[in-house]
């Protein structure tokens, strides 16, 4: 059985292994009681725990999808061997290392507009890579994110040499 004819399956038990583990750890967020009479529902861990259970149903569609697709595939010929597909795996894989090995130096802005614009060289075909275009999604993206998080949320994000020079 080679790789591409389970990658469903895979990729939903790692999904189901790595939600689990994380709303665990979710669940582990300790809250503090401000108001002893008020027993609210929305906790810190709220949000991390809806992700963990939301990424394990994910994962439980995708091992399904791969068990039906399986079976649809037994008779089938054997594919050759897709060495694009891996190397955009091995490329992917790269740039979200990089992306956080480079996070606390380079802060959130610059790090993300790099990471996007890598990404999307990665997954785009080479006849359709519209590099203006990449950029400026990247750039709004991250813009968008920023202020989501800074003004909307009133949470920081890793600061840079874009924020400090901005005042951020």
């Amino acid at each position: 059985m080679s790789f591409k004819k389970c990658k469903d399956i895979i990729l939903g038990i790692a999904m189901l292994a790595f939600g689990g583990v994380y709303t665990y750890f979710a669940q582990q967020i300790r809250i503090l009681k401000i108001n002893k009479s008020f027993a609210g529902y929305a906790g810190a861990r709220i949000i991390p725990t809806l992700l963990g259970v939301l990424l394990m149903v994910l994962g439980l569609l995708c091992l399904i999808q791969g068990v039906l697709k399986l079976k649809k595939m037994k008779n089938q010929p054997k594919e050759a061997f897709d060495k694009a597909g891996t190397m955009a795996v091995v490329l992917t894989f790269a740039c979200i290392v990089g992306y956080i090995m480079a996070l606390p130096e380079l802060g959130f802005c610059l790090s993300t507009v790099l990471y996007l614009f890598l990404q999307m060289l990665v997954m785009a075909p080479k006849e359709k890579r519209n590099y203006a275009l990449f950029a400026i999604v990247a750039v709004v993206f991250t813009a968008f994110v920023f202020v989501a998080f800074r003004i909307g949320l009133t949470q920081l994000l890793p600061r840079g040499i874009i924020e400090s020079l901005l005042g951020f």
